[in-house]
């Protein structure tokens, strides 16, 4: 599976916050074959949480406000997304990164 963040896309902002663990800035996501750019920060790790995306459960009306966190599989070392919307719905035959849309 493709990545949602373009990780090689990331931005920093040229002003910084004081005293945080991460690098605030922008990165291109692309949902269903559109890109855009969006806020986001990079942690220490490299690892990119993209914000600017809504959730919608499959039988819901309401608009979440979502992220979607890069993570590695300790495992395997491979980076997947992990798509956060909602309450925490942990079931397999949902997958939230079909009903993300852009904000």
């Amino acid at each position: 599976m493709t990545s949602i963040i373009n990780a090689a896309t990331f931005i920093p902002a040229d002003e910084q916050p004081e005293d945080m663990s991460w690098v605030v800035g922008v990165v291109d996501v692309t949902l269903r074959g559109e890109t855009r750019t969006v806020r986001a920060w990079q942690e220490k790790d490299g690892m990119i949480v993209a914000f600017g995306m809504t959730g919608r459960y499959q039988t819901g009306t309401k608009a979440w406000a979502a992220t979607v966190s890069q993570r590695t599989d300790p495992r395997t070392g491979k980076v997947w997304d992990d798509v956060s919307f909602g309450r925490d719905d942990r079931s397999t035959k949902f997958q939230k990164t079909n009903s993300l849309s852009f904000a």
